[in-house]
């Protein structure tokens, strides 16, 4: 009987916190705040409430208390200073409330995810793309193989391929498969959920699946057998603690950047006809597509710092604990010529950032996305859209696709 009244006050506590910055979300937005409208996550394309804060200057204040930048330079300032973490000087998010499962790796600073990159590093670098690619390839085929003439781009393939890959790379046995896979999709909303509270059945729900994972994990490093990465970090000298986290943190952080990467660039690609002629033409143009997504499409819409310390900021002085928020997709676009290439082989470069826990997952997410299209465009020349696309709603940070109907002749 106490530990059910305990869960249910600490739910009572959680909703309500939930509920309040909610609250906070639309009671601004009402009031004409772009980055609170930006956060309720109601829309698809946030273009217009971009542009608001861009009219704004290149450094905006928010009524939210967070100040945001669709600058390019500001932008490039803040991703790389050293100073920026993704917790304050007393190890806090700044809405502490909106912290997930400390099983998921997503709640630590930039020092932790340079400890986490090292204990990965055995089993990332070239090598590493090669089995990505391999295995990418392999699942990939498996996918499109199954399908009929109509398939959801987003559910049956999108997302189920870098968990299939992830699960075959990490050592996952085929028993333990679904539970995996199951875990994955509940988990979907983490990231967005870093600065949109989530409904509390759905938090509840990613939280489980964060700590569901890491025992899988657990029994992968237990049994110490094949040759799976986790093996292999361990094999390495890893502790298997920090192996399991860093398995866990980087699935976490991969599989809907991922998703969300493939269906972006799918989408710009069927909505410019010719490049999709282009593409399945010469398949090897896949890294030339994801290029093109991350730099006007990227998967990652914001991103998020909190300042360690006094520093200047687009001629501004912000005090240590202030928050800073990028809008990737915005700063990206206005650094980016003001014509789109004329080729999609001229994709100007452009990637994930590289610290954080996209600096254990950021290759994969690029790496996993490029085997997508490649094989996608061999296997389905003829592909079309088959329905309207839906986007989850609360998903501001990643626009994640919930459905995105295509059919092929």
């Amino acid at each position: 009987m106490t530990d059910a009244i305990t869960t249910e006050l600490a739910d009572r506590e959680l909703g309500r916190r939930l509920h309040r910055i909610r609250g906070a979300h639309w009671y601004f937005g009402n009031y004409g705040d772009p980055y609170a409208l930006i956060l309720r996550g109601q829309c698809d394309d946030p273009a217009v409430y971009e542009e608001r804060v861009r009219e704004g200057g290149p450094l905006f204040r928010s009524r939210t208390g967070t100040w945001v930048t669709a600058d390019p330079v500001v932008a490039a300032a803040v991703l790389g200073d050293a100073r920026f973490g993704a917790l304050d000087r007393a190890g806090r998010r700044p809405e502490e409330y909106l912290q997930p499962s400390p099983a998921s790796g997503l709640g630590l600073d930039r020092a932790a995810y340079v400890r986490l990159r090292r204990v990965a590093e055995p089993v990332l670098g070239a090598d590493a793309g090669a089995e990505w690619r391999r295995l990418g390839e392999e699942a990939a085929r498996r996918l499109l193989a199954g399908r009929g003439s109509g398939f959801d781009l987003a559910a049956d393939y999108a997302r189920r391929l870098p968990v299939l890959v992830l699960a075959a790379w990490f050592g996952v046995p085929d028993e333990r498969l679904d539970a995996w896979e199951e875990s994955l999709r509940a988990a979907g909303p983490l990231l967005d959920g870093l600065l949109c509270p989530q409904t509390l059945a759905a938090t509840r729900a990613a939280d489980a699946a964060a700590e569901g994972l890491r025992t899988l994990l657990e029994e992968v490093a237990a049994a110490r057998s094949g040759e799976g990465a986790v093996a292999r970090m361990i094999g390495a000298g890893a502790a298997p603690d920090d192996a399991v986290a860093a398995a866990v943190c980087l699935a976490l952080s991969a599989v809907e950047p991922t998703t969300t990467l493939v269906c972006e660039a799918v989408r710009s690609l069927l909505d410019r006809p010719g490049w999709w002629r282009r593409l399945c033409d010469s398949p090897a143009l896949a890294p030339a597509a994801v290029r093109h997504t991350l730099r006007y499409a990227p998967p990652v819409r914001l991103e998020s710092r909190v300042a360690h310390e006094d520093v200047t900021v687009a001629g501004r002085a912000l005090p240590a604990g202030s928050h800073v928020v990028v809008l990737v997709g915005a700063a990206r676009r206005a650094g980016a010529p003001d014509a789109e290439p004329a080729d999609l082989a001229d994709a100007p470069a452009a990637g994930l950032p590289d610290d954080l826990w996209f600096a254990l997952s950021g290759e994969f997410v690029g790496r996993t996305a490029e085997t997508a299209l490649g094989v996608l465009a061999e296997a389905a020349p003829g592909l079309r859209r088959d329905g309207d696309i839906v986007r989850w709603r609360r998903s501001p940070v990643l626009g994640r696709y919930a459905r995105f109907p295509v059919a092929s002749s």
